[in-house]
């Protein structure tokens, strides 16, 4: 009888165990995804090389897009840690790669163009790709 109930109260551990280790770590996967939005919100500029000008871009809390001062009618399409990805009016996407600390570039589909982004708060680039002309 002893050995029945060690045994059954071991599968009543294990279970246990399992079951709150599943919990929390879908609680933290949920804690990452609301903080995503977070990493990429602020205001960066870049350099682009056709037009010869330094374009800025914001991102807020809410992911709503401005470049240039105007809100840009785009929807977000996905977002990871490393990618915020939004689908603009015309079909076209616009990805914006990030590292673990902020957003590093950003790939615009309608020009088939990559530009580095820089914060609007420093001079120096976010990566060391190419440095953009003041």
């Amino acid at each position: 009888m002893s050995l029945k109930r060690n045994i059954l109260l071991f599968g009543v551990s294990l279970a246990a165990g399992l079951s709150s280790t599943f919990t929390r770590s879908g609680k933290k996967h949920a804690d990452n995804q609301s903080s995503l939005p977070m990493l990429f919100s602020g205001t960066w500029k870049y350099s682009d090389h056709n037009d010869h000008r330094i374009h800025r871009i914001q991102i807020n809390p809410d992911l709503t897009l401005h470049i240039d001062g105007r809100k840009e009618n785009a929807t977000v399409e996905s977002i990871t840690a490393q990618e915020l990805v939004y689908l603009d009016g015309f079909g076209y996407h616009l990805r914006i790669h990030a590292n673990e600390q902020q957003p590093v570039s950003l790939y615009d589909e309608a020009d088939n163009a990559t530009y580095t982004l820089v914060s609007v708060h420093t001079t120096k680039p976010a990566t060391t790709e190419k440095t953009i002309a003041e």
